[in-house]
């Protein structure tokens, strides 16, 4: 009166097209800890100064009357500080450090 839960003799076998020791190893290759820390200062950096530079654009818009480029550009720049943030906190969390 026992029951199996089993497999019955079925192996489950994962493939993938690139082992992850080899998708490491060409990203450590490529990103040197200069290229990410290059990489990581113009990401944080470049986001929060867009931001500033976004908000200035806005308020430039708000005080110019028929003004399209300022609003554009603000617009863009607010838009753009997000991502620019997270890419650099990805390439900072990349740099190899001591532990």
């Amino acid at each position: 009166m026992k029951s199996d839960t089993g497999l019955n003799g079925h192996v489950i076998i994962e493939t993938y097209s690139a082992s992850p020791t080899k998708r490491r190893s060409i990203w450590s290759g490529l990103l040197t800890p200069f290229v990410c820390t290059v990489l990581a200062t113009f990401g944080i950096f470049g986001g929060i100064s867009s931001l500033f530079v976004g908000l200035i654009c806005v308020l430039i818009h708000g005080l110019v009357s028929h003004d399209r480029i300022f609003d554009q550009v603000g617009t863009v720049l607010l838009i753009v500080a997000i991502p620019m943030i997270l890419i650099g906190s990805i390439f900072l969390d990349e740099i190899p450090g001591t532990k």
